[in-house]
């Protein structure tokens, strides 16, 4: 075995970066099946300690402890448990397994000198070159050639979206010896809550070793690790009240990271093997990872054995949804940690919660098992998650989730449900992103200035009702190109696609997808608009050619949508096309408050720098005499009201078309 590499450039088979649990199971695996043999093998790592401050746990059968090649590792064993003040329960078949940490460092060692091995007492801080035949990767002044690498440097996590938390377990624990044999050997205690709860889930681990020796841990679940004076202190306290005296054999201590976050690491191709918890095989609502990285050892082994890439399964997402309420609670309401687990371990037996844990449970036994849990917490958690997550997707998602649902309501003839939605969507957010358009002008400073703002308002619109008494038919075209116009605009803002012709193109598709699948209605309303004479075309118009509208629309949506490569257009045609099922004002509707509105109140937010609840404010002046007008329509106008409703629509229309393109190009020069 060589030490440290000269400054000269080798080429190895394995590096190992880091000499940690993953990577020292992976070197066991790979020996036992003669993969190291006659092998050159790089080890970058900066520790060179070998102490028994460390040590290892899991639980599994004893089929699965000789399947994962650790028999011979295993110094102590339980196949009892218990948790503050439970009975001890049994966990057969399972066995609760310790491994001495100098044990399983010693074998590794012992394994490694029996090949050509050269160590980088350095930490990696580079960026490799990935080629071909080789990875390449600069250590000091040396250049190493690798052909596999194993990465199991501690992760970094990416910025925490807000249904996500990021805890650290932190430990500390005394190996003891004490004068009195007060331990019992036949069990293990994984959770003894009879500890200071401080604003944290915190708890004291006990493994007896001997009736006199035994190793006893306190772990921390919080946003701050544990310190070494608090530690010890606690730890003083429990260990007196065994009643004896006591020696201090050695200190255990340790952090894991508890992230519900996504981890960042960069993919270097398939020869570049994240290990540990870099490749997330650590539970993050527990902090056990020995087993998985076991069993991912012999997975990696398999596949280097028979040539083949390396095919980890993922996670199954119920788990990563039961680890982010965990967490969540965890870190907002620490207090309820005790409460979380002594409930779980009282009303679930300790057997099924450990295959719960291991993620081995069907659905069925979960639901069991989350009914005997504190239920309003997690159900408020669960709640917060979902919403969370709704708010996390793309916008397009809301529209396309409530097309179906109004669909679903309305087979069911319960279609007054959507409706309601609807309605308050249009008197809040649908009225309220309208009502800022003073916002977006120059900045207002004073009433004068304001009241100028309206009454230049009000002339954009007079002027435009002036077009309709010349000509219905002009007026009409007008108002369906702006509004064409402003509806491209503001999806193509949203979804950061080029603005222009093909922006425009979109607005005439979207307004040609709402309305020529919808012809009778359609009719209906232009019907009611005074001197308007191309209503008689559309009365005309053979049901083959409005056919050969719609397949016409549908075909360039979908070709715009490829050619711009996005799914969000295409989502918007789904939708547009499942809507066809309702009428006309429910399908513009759901388009004009749960797409355009949204879209245009967002980019509102950002380029005013103000928050929901203030825009609210200052739209309220507004939104008040928009909703006046629009129940006056409803309530008091002649039957004939649609026509004279619609034409006062378009007037208000164009001035806000007008300030929000505005807008739109002050926030794109910004």
């Amino acid at each position: 075995m060589h030490s440290v590499l000269a400054k000269t450039s080798s080429v190895y088979d394995f590096l190992f970066i880091g000499l940690g649990a993953a990577n020292s199971l992976q070197i066991l695996s790979l020996y036992k099946n003669g993969l190291l043999e006659g092998k050159s093998i790089a080890i970058i790592d900066p520790s060179s300690k070998l102490t028994d401050d460390k040590t290892f746990c899991f639980w599994s059968t004893k089929e699965e402890l000789f399947a994962l090649n650790l028999e011979g590792l295993v110094s102590y064993s339980w196949q009892q448990i218990e948790i503050t003040g439970i009975t001890k329960q049994s966990i057969q078949p399972l066995s609760y397994y310790h491994i001495k940490g100098t044990d399983f460092t010693q074998k590794t060692k012992e394994i490694l000198n029996l090949n050509e091995v050269t160590y980088f007492r350095s930490t990696l801080e580079c960026i490799p070159t990935i080629n071909v035949d080789y990875i390449a990767v600069t250590v000091g002044e040396s250049v190493l050639y690798c052909h596999k690498v194993f990465d199991s440097r501690p992760p970094t996590f990416s910025k925490l979206q807000k249904n996500q938390s990021h805890l650290y377990q932190s430990f500390y624990g005394w190996k003891i010896k004490t004068d009195k044999q007060v331990f019992d050997t036949t069990s293990m205690v994984m959770m003894d809550f009879k500890v200071p709860q401080t604003d944290v889930t915190q708890f004291v681990y006990v493994l007896p070793f001997e009736r006199d020796t035994a190793l006893i841990e306190l772990t921390r679940f919080g946003k701050d690790k544990l310190t070494e004076d608090e530690a010890n202190s606690i730890l003083q306290d429990y260990v007196n009240q065994l009643g004896t005296t006591y020696e201090k054999l050695a200190d255990e201590v340790g952090v894991i990271p508890m992230s519900s976050g996504k981890i960042d690491a960069a993919d270097y191709g398939e020869n570049w093997i994240p290990m540990g918890v870099r490749a997330n095989l650590l539970k993050c609502s527990t902090g056990y990872a020995f087993h998985s990285m076991a069993a991912d050892a012999i997975l990696q082994t398999e596949a280097i054995k028979n040539n083949q890439k390396l095919k980890r399964e993922e996670k199954k997402k119920r788990f990563s949804f039961y680890d982010r309420l965990l967490l969540k609670i965890l870190s907002n309401t620490p207090l309820q940690g005790k409460k979380v687990f002594e409930s779980l371990f009282k009303n679930v037996p300790a057997i099924n919660v450990l295959r719960f844990l291991r993620e081995q449970t069907t659905l069925s036994e979960e639901v069991v098992i989350f009914s005997k849990l504190p239920k309003k917490l997690f159900i408020t958690a669960a709640l917060r998650d979902i919403a969370q997550q709704i708010n996390r997707l793309p916008t397009v998602a809301l529209p396309f989730i409530f097309t179906a649902f109004a669909i679903l309501l309305s087979f069911l003839q319960v279609d007054f449900i959507a409706w309601g939605i609807l309605a308050l969507g249009f008197l809040s957010i649908g009225l309220a992103h309208g009502a800022l358009d003073h916002l977006t002008a120059q900045k207002i400073t004073s009433g004068k200035q304001l009241i100028y703002f309206v009454l230049n308002y009000l002339v954009k619109g007079a002027l435009f009702g002036l077009v309709w008494w010349i000509s219905s038919d002009i007026a009409l075209v007008l108002f369906i190109l702006y509004s064409a116009w402003h509806f491209g605009q503001a999806d193509f803002k949203e979804w950061n696609l080029k603005q222009g012709g093909q922006s425009l193109f979109w607005g005439v598709i979207v307004l040609t997808m709402i309305l020529f699948f919808h012809t009778k209605e359609l009719s209906e309303v232009l019907s009611q608009i005074p001197n308007l004479s191309m209503v008689s075309l559309l009365y005309e118009l053979p049901q083959n050619a409005i056919l050969f509208i719609q397949v016409l629309t549908v075909t360039f949506g979908i070709i715009l949508a490829r050619v711009n490569k996005s799914y969000y257009l295409l989502i918007t045609l789904i939708y547009l096309l499942m809507a066809s099922q309702l009428s006309l004002l429910m399908t513009f509707g759901i388009y004009f408050i749960l797409q355009h509105s949204i879209n245009g109140w967002k980019h509102l937010s950002v380029g005013l720098d103000k928050d929901s609840s203030v825009m609210l404010k200052n739209a309220l002046p507004f939104t008040i005499g928009g909703a006046g007008i629009i129940f006056y329509f409803l309530f008091y106008a002649n039957e004939n009201y649609i026509g004279l409703f619609f034409i006062i629509l378009s007037c208000l229309s164009l001035p806000h078309v007008l300030s929000m393109h505005h807008f739109y190009r002050l926030s794109a020069s910004k």
